[in-house]
């Protein structure tokens, strides 16, 4: 019975032990963007490359179930080719299951277009991603992006899609 009651202890602090964060919510990302991508580079202007923020955090008592992660990478999703396909995309991640699996790729969460070429910083919390980059301003050239925008989304968990605010 001692040993049971060890066991139930160890394995229940092993839950908790393997929540997912940043971290695991990038690899997710990477792993999926090989898959579904082409010309994914990381060079030293892509320094936000699989860049992970948490956006929604669940109940703590869930140990990780309903958290959801937002990242950022640059890519040629669909591998169309040519320069100008290498886009920024945004992956959601989310905890489905229990803290003892590996969040998944959520891809029935919408996101919207933005006029952007490249972040520079990115943020979440309670629902809310703010995101900082650089798009084309009316006399850039062409891969030198100067104008700054900033731009607020909203999880609206309901209808399953980012709104901007």
């Amino acid at each position: 019975m001692k040993s049971f009651a060890i066991g139930a202890i160890v394995a229940a602090s092993a839950v908790g032990a393997f929540a997912a964060d940043e971290r695991t919510a990038s690899a997710v990302a990477k792993k999926y963007s090989e898959a579904v991508a082409c010309q994914i580079v990381e060079k030293e202007f892509q320094r936000n490359q699989y860049k992970a923020v948490k956006v929604l955090a669940a109940d703590k008592e869930m140990n990780g179930l309903g958290d959801v992660f937002v990242v950022y990478w640059e890519g040629d999703f669909g591998c169309s080719g040519g320069n100008g396909t290498v886009r920024p995309n945004f992956t959601v991640v989310e905890q489905r299951g229990f803290s003892s699996v590996d969040p998944v790729v959520a891809t029935d969460v919408a996101f919207p277009e933005i006029e952007l070429v490249r972040v520079t910083s990115m943020t979440g919390k309670n629902g809310l991603l703010q995101i900082s980059g650089v798009a084309f301003g009316p006399k850039d050239d062409q891969g030198i992006p100067t104008k700054k925008v900033n731009y607020t989304l909203k999880l609206d968990s309901e209808k399953g899609r980012f709104v901007q605010r």
